[in-house]
């Protein structure tokens, strides 16, 4: 793995201000972010269109690795938001386009995500099964994208997702990693009486502060791509983390994660 291959996540900076948190993961070294909608429709609301957020990024040195969330079989209001995620594509050129499905049919997701993987022609299409989505284990969201037949169909291995959804470190196989656009990485402490769904979206911890196996998890990746192991974000999605300083946690993110890919025989 390259050092241009390392970002932290747009979950990370959930709810922050924009120009601090770029400034944190730049400091700590990290060379691209994620990028989310509803961090682009709060920096609207402050005055900062999606132009503006592009040119602080470039000031900034950050390339944007990910952009999310498209959100198949909605009906509802989130058809909105995926639009402006279609449109902000042109503006933050991002490397891939994260989508999930939590609503409609598998029908539906696999209708939608063919689709879109033609709409969007200059980033990748990155799939993210979740153990509490319409899609919830690696078999199937393999197949929604083989199914879509085009080069920019791929997975996101969410490593919280592919544990929790029954998934085992045999199924990193050379198939699976030629599909896959990139790996998230955070961790997990036994959480009595939590949902999946709570556990991951508020109750995450910094790679190795857990109980997953994370260094087995990235050496069987590296194994299993060869020369071209897949881009890493980093993303501790937690409500506690939230009520810390940015700059810290941007650089606990780094420490953390240069440890674990030391561990993993993986040169940061």
């Amino acid at each position: 793995m390259t050092p241009d291959q390392l970002a932290l996540g747009a979950m990370t900076f959930r709810g922050r201000d924009f120009e601090a948190s770029l400034d944190a993961a730049r400091r700590s070294g990290f060379p691209a972010v994620g990028i989310s909608v509803a961090q682009c429709v709060a920096c609207l609301e402050r005055g900062i269109p999606p132009e503006a957020m592009a040119e602080a990024l470039r000031d900034h040195g950050l390339r944007v690795a990910e952009l999310e969330l498209i959100r198949l079989g909605e009906r509802g209001i989130a058809r909105h938001l995926n639009a402006l995620v279609i449109d902000l594509i042109g503006i933050l050129n991002p490397d891939r386009v994260h989508v999930a499905a939590f609503s409609g049919t598998l029908e539906d997701a696999q209708r939608e995500f063919a689709t879109l993987c033609e709409e969007i022609t200059t980033a990748d299409v990155a799939f993210e099964f979740m153990p509490y989505g319409t899609v919830r284990d690696l078999p199937t969201a393999v197949d929604l994208v083989r199914a879509a037949g085009s080069p920019r169909a791929k997975l996101v291995l969410d490593v919280v997702h592919f544990f929790r959804s029954g998934a085992d470190i045999a199924d990193l196989t050379p198939d699976v990693l030629a599909l896959t656009a990139g790996l998230q990485l955070s961790d997990l402490v036994p959480r009595p009486g939590k949902s999946l769904a709570e556990e991951s979206r508020h109750l995450r911890a910094f790679p190795g502060d857990g109980v997953l196996p994370l260094a087995d998890f990235l050496r069987a990746a590296l194994a299993a791509s060869g020369d071209t192991p897949p881009p890493v974000t980093v993303e501790p999605v937690s409500d506690a983390l939230e009520t810390l300083p940015v700059a810290w946690v941007a650089e606990r993110a780094m420490q953390s994660t240069a440890r674990l890919l030391t561990a993993a025989n993986r040169p940061r």
